[in-house]
Formats: C-alpha cells, structure tokens, sequence
C-alpha cells in the first residue's frame, strides 16, 4: 500500500539528489516543511524498514537505491500530469498547479495515470517545461543553459525553468515571460548579473530587467538570427 509521508520522502529525495548529487537529511527537512530531527529518525526508520528503496549514509546524507528512484520518478510522473491537466484544460495559472497536484499525486492509481497521459498525448514537458518521466522513467532532456549565462545581443527562447516557486511563476506570469518566450538580450550587467530581455507579445514590445537570482533560474536555447 501506499505511504503519503514515504512517498513525500522518496520525491524530495529524489529533486535533491538531482539538483545537489546527494539528499542531506537537513535540505530533506527544509523542503518538506519539518524539523531536521524528524527527518533523521524517519530516514533511518525507511532505511532500516524499506532498504531496498533508500541508503542512509550518516554525515554524507541519504540517496536512493535504483528501486527507489523508480518509485520516486513514478510520484514525479503522476505530478506533473497533473499539473499538466490542470493547467491545459482546467485553466488553472501555471503558479497555482504545483500546490494541488500535490495533494491528488498520491490518490491516482496506474491505470489512471495512464488514462491521463493517454488523454493528454502524452506529453514530454509539463507547464513549467520540466520533463515529465515515461512509463519506465526514461525523461527528455533540456538545455541547461541558464538566462544568466548569455550575452547580450542573443536571441534566446525560455524552454524551462530550474525549481521554480509559485512567486517566480507568478512574477514571470506579470511579465508575461512563458515556456517558447522569445526575447532579445539587450543588455547583460557584468557587475550585478542583471539581464534586461525585450519581449514582443500581443504586438507590444516591452523591456524587461531580470535580475540574477530569477535569471539562474530560467533555462533557454539559443537562435539563430
């Protein structure tokens, strides 16, 4: 049967061992809202309890077993699905999906998961151009190239977005800044990290300055002129 809270566990597990190369017990506890103390005696209460899942490492922190990272792409799948469904046909704005689908990723059985891919056309990115994994956790894989790292005079395309919060998405949704956005680079500050992206939409062109830490965040593709 299946655990909420395990299944909470083996996501975060699996977003920090992606982004980090490994899950310390203290970023497990910040990302799931609890106290670092509760975090360490479930994780060795998983280890002990599910060691075919997770290894705990005392003082390197916590990573998933192949087992237990199939699991945690399953969990990831169901989410972004969702997020998927619920911003291409119910409208949802794409910065009030995120806190839903987590509360529906745990309820879907398989055979609905797979209706919903299958009603969707089974996407390869969801609404924040992330990668949804397939059915064996095989996922596409984007440009790693971040806003912050282009130089001006570039035309760039926005093809994601790196762990992005509800007030980026909402931030970039008042810019009316999306996944496939083109925009030019017209200026790239050297000193603070700024970028200033002008943007055409709707037959407006409007200048945009971004400053560094949202730019780290954004992931896009260079063009050709």
């Amino acid at each position: 049967m299946r655990s909420v809270n395990v299944e909470d566990y083996l996501k975060a597990i699996y977003e920090l061992q992606t982004a980090e190369g490994r899950a310390k017990t203290s970023h497990i506890a910040e990302k799931l809202l609890i106290k670092s103390a509760s975090v360490t005696e479930m994780i060795k209460r998983l280890a002990i309890q599910r060691p075919r899942l997770l290894v705990h490492e005392p003082r390197h922190g916590v990573r998933l077993t192949a087992k237990g990272e199939k699991a945690a792409l399953d969990i990831v799948r169901r989410h972004r699905l969702l997020e998927t469904f619920l911003h291409k046909v119910l409208g949802l704005p794409w910065d009030e999906v995120h806190q839903e689908a987590d509360l529906l990723e745990h309820h879907l059985s398989e055979r609905l998961t797979e209706a919903l891919a299958d009603f969707l056309g089974h996407p390869e990115f969801d609404p924040h151009g992330e990668p949804i994994p397939g059915v064996r956790g095989e996922m596409s894989h984007l440009s790693q190239m971040t806003l912050s790292e282009a130089n001006a005079g570039v035309k760039i395309r926005v093809v994601g977005l790196q762990s992005p919060t509800d007030q980026l998405l909402h931030y970039l949704s008042v810019l009316k800044i999306g996944i496939r956005t083109v925009a030019t680079i017209t200026h790239a500050e050297g000193y603070e990290g700024s970028i200033t992206l002008r943007v055409t939409s709707g037959g407006q062109t409007r200048d945009h300055v971004i400053g560094k830490n949202t730019a780290d965040h954004i992931l896009i593709e260079l063009l050709r002129d």
